[in-house]
């Protein structure tokens, strides 16, 4: 009768790890519960960014929320989450039988893929408001589709090459040691081209310096860029200082956290301010945050390119210079208009409604002489009353684009 054949080369997981550590000449440590801990930890990290997506989605009229591309923030969450569990096989979470001895697919089409994915969003996500704001094109079209295409695509391209060449010249299993081996090529070209998905990241933000108020990203953007610029820094030395970093516990829990972390912040620093605010304070900060996109003059390209409508609160025929003469083109034209007015439903109130009960806030916004207030058509002569919490005055909207642009 013949034996049944051995699932594993060695008989105990006790066996494997003295085996390994003669082989390497330095201490080991076995999968255990430490590693289920970190599973568990990262989970609960990525369910708390979960419920911040989902509550995006379920408030996505809410302009603000609709202003940070949605579509493009939820792939990214989607491939942290497959970034991760490539992690967890190719850091040491689990032992690397059965299923998870395959591990090319686990390195590169889950693993490196999905990292390659992620910074490529982050690129197209700079990439469509450069397009906007900088270039003032629309987010639609050939020209804007082709840089994704080009980036998920030779991803995509390098995945299946170094799927088809030979383990011993990218990565391959050791079956006697139950261990993913990957060659020092491999490594170096895979982050090289990390790298450069950072640097093109770089790039597009100090492009983006420049943007008013209203979409100005570029304190977001160093979050992201100092998040990348750590988790590149960490990953690059962890490889070539530590190559067998999986089998000592407190490298591998360093490794699998820390892009933990950093893919569940970069996503928090982008959606997680308008998300609460849209439960705490949502008619208070949408107005405000109208309030900053007319005073920008950035209301055409808003409701042009990004597919939204913005009534905002208030009109200037002119600003004195403090705001763009587009602003003051704008801002008459629109008056000229007797089909469009203002909703006095949501973001502007007269003082003799009923609702409007904090009289200060309705007497700070009158005409000065630097200032000087259109009525709206229709011979509604009364000024304005609207909620205006981090906007205490005319003073205020007056000087707010100086004050609010990056360099």
């Amino acid at each position: 009768m013949a034996l049944p054949r051995k699932s594993t080369p060695f008989d105990t997981p006790e066996e494997r790890i003295t085996e390994l550590e003669k082989m390497f000449g330095m201490s080991i440590d076995p999968v255990g519960s430490m590693d289920t801990m970190v599973i568990a930890l990262g989970s609960a990290i990525f369910a708390i960014t979960g419920a911040f997506i989902v509550a995006a989605w379920i408030n996505n009229s809410y302009r603000p929320i609709r202003a940070k591309n949605l579509p493009l923030t939820t792939i990214l969450y989607v491939s942290g989450i497959l970034w991760f569990v490539g992690d967890l096989p190719m850091n040491g979470h689990v032992l690397l039988t059965g299923a998870f001895s395959q591990c090319k697919f686990w390195n590169i089409w889950v693993r490196v893929l999905f990292c390659f994915i992620y910074t490529s969003v982050l690129s197209i996500r700079c990439y469509a408001l450069d397009r906007v704001f900088n270039q003032n094109k629309p987010t639609r079209g050939l020209a804007y589709y082709l840089p994704s295409i080009f980036f998920i695509g030779g991803y995509i391209v390098y995945s299946i090459i170094t799927t088809a060449l030979p383990g011993r010249m990218t990565i391959g299993y050791a079956e006697t040691l139950e261990l993913c081996s990957t060659t020092e090529v491999y490594v170096i070209v895979t982050l090289c081209l990390l790298w450069f998905n950072w640097a093109i990241i770089i790039v597009m933000m100090i492009r983006l310096r420049n943007i008013q108020s209203t979409f100005n990203e570029f304190y977001e953007f160093l979050f992201i860029c100092f998040f990348g610029m750590a988790a590149m820094v960490k990953t690059t030395t962890v490889h070539f200082t530590h190559p067998k970093y999986p089998l000592v516990l407190g490298y591998r829990i360093a490794e699998t956290l820390g892009d933990v972390l950093i893919i569940n912040g970069i996503i928090l620093v982008i959606m997680a301010y308008p998300v609460v605010m849209s439960l705490v304070r949502n008619k208070e900060y949408e107005r405000e945050w109208l309030l900053r996109l007319r005073t920008d003059g950035l209301q055409d390209m808003y409701e042009a390119n990004l597919n939204l409508r913005a009534e905002g609160p208030v009109h200037y025929a002119r600003m004195n210079g403090s705001v763009s003469n587009q602003l003051e083109k704008n801002a008459v034209d629109e008056c000229g208009r007797e089909s469009r007015y203002f909703d006095t439903q949501r973001f502007g109130h007269n003082h003799h409604e009923q609702d409007c009960v904090d009289r200060e806030v309705c007497e700070g916004y009158r005409a000065s002489e630097e200032v000087t207030a259109i009525p709206h058509c229709r011979g509604n002569a009364d000024i304005r009353c609207y909620d205006t919490q981090s906007v205490d005055s005319l003073d205020t909207v007056d000087g707010g684009p100086k004050g609010r642009r990056i360099l």
